[in-house]
């Protein structure tokens, strides 16, 4: 790529350099750099600077240090890339939204480029001829695909109705939430096999039974299920297969909420309530199971993902304190950090067709409470 020649210039004309204020320019990685895939990156602007030109540079390897730059009238901001090596990735104009076009980029198929470093920055021209560079840049590592071994299945971004008009209050109101990056999920709840590999131990309460490696793993805490989670994040980050601003934890509420509906909209992503052919429950004169079936027994919905209704409810990253509803307006990407209890959706083998509702929230759970019927499923998601 060409090396815009705009401001190297004024890195070596700077004689005064001063500690530039924040101008509420930012960068957001959209998708993930991982080889094979469509990374996604946006400038988040001010409305005000609307019309603005604007430019997204980068440079590799990434730049170890920063330069503040305040010239009157030419350049503001501090500078992330190297200076003397750094080229134009796009170039445009920003509008009113809040954020610049969505820029997109194939990451080429190329083993040898797990490990790469490279460092992304905006900057924007206004009609009087001053750059602006934004406060922060992209400091991202090309990563390898998670590992096929982890089943995961890829989500894309979308917007759905969430909660049920005819649930429980604290399933309502209906709101739209839009889910604004893509991620990846477990096909199925996390095997029992699974969490002992990375563990070191089976705390499941069927683990005795034919078949337990293939079974999910329950009667493990929320707490648990995230140590087991961070545990994940540190082992592939260290095989270089976790994407710069991602992590493996819980799906928030609205994640799987979005994937368990897959596009639908009825209580149950079968439509009609489902019966022992579609999930693992009981059915109010008898257990389809009685126990927790092995993963992937039941057929798959839209997305390819199993088990969602029934089986074990799972455990989901948001705090909740049993009181508030949901919001009444749209939202995107909703996450509630506080609460002292934990919401495990899905319902189980030992719920009815009610509880295991695509909408169904349940009560809450304090955090060191482990159950026979609780498990959980991973995400490899942006870092909330």
């Amino acid at each position: 790529m060409p090396t815009p020649r705009f401001l190297v210039p004024l890195a070596g004309t700077c004689l005064t350099l001063a500690a530039a204020a924040q101008n509420g320019r930012t960068m957001q990685l959209l998708a993930p750099v991982v080889l094979g895939q469509t990374a996604a990156v946006a400038i988040e602007h001010p409305p005000s600077v609307a019309g603005h030109a604007f430019a997204l540079a980068t440079c590799s390897p990434s730049f170890p240090g920063s330069l503040p730059l305040s010239v009157p009238g030419v350049v503001q901001g501090v500078l992330r890339l190297d200076p003397t090596a750094f080229g134009v990735l796009t170039l445009g104009v920003l509008d009113a939204s809040g954020r610049s076009p969505v820029l997109t980029f194939p990451v080429p198929n190329v083993p040898q480029l797990v490990g790469a470093s490279f460092d992304l920055q905006g900057a924007d021209l206004d009609g009087g001829g001053t750059i602006t560079l934004t406060d922060d840049e992209l400091a991202i590592v090309v990563a390898a695909p998670p590992p096929a071994s982890l089943d995961l299945v890829g989500i894309a971004p979308g917007t759905f109705a969430m909660g049920s008009a005819s649930g429980d209050p604290v399933e309502q109101p209906v709101h739209t939430v839009t889910i604004s990056r893509p991620f990846w999920i477990g096909r199925h709840e996390v095997r029992q096999s699974e969490y002992a590999a990375v563990m070191g131990s089976n705390p499941a309460h069927f683990q005795f039974q034919p078949g337990s490696g293939n079974r999910p793993v329950e009667q493990v805490s929320w707490l648990e299920a995230v140590a087991y989670c961070d545990a994940l994040s540190a082992q592939e980050a260290a095989a270089g297969r976790l994407p710069t601003g991602y992590e493996y934890r819980l799906p928030t509420e609205a994640e799987w909420e979005y994937c368990c509906r897959a596009g639908t909209t009825a209580e149950w992503s079968f439509g009609a309530a489902p019966g022992c052919a579609q999930a693992n429950l009981w059915l109010i004169l008898f257990y389809c199971v009685s126990q927790t079936s092995s993963v992937g027994s039941y057929p798959a919905n839209a997305f390819g993902l199993r088990d969602l209704h029934g089986n074990v409810a799972e455990w989901c990253l948001d705090g909740w304190d049993g009181t508030a509803n949901y919001p009444a307006s749209s939202v995107v990407d909703p996450f509630v950090a506080s609460g002292t209890g934990r919401i495990a959706r899905g319902g189980a083998w030992l719920a009815t067709a009610a509880g295991c509702r695509s909408a169904a929230r349940g009560l809450p759970i304090g955090t060191s409470i482990a159950q026979y019927s609780v498990g959980f499923r991973i995400v490899c998601a942006p870092e909330l």
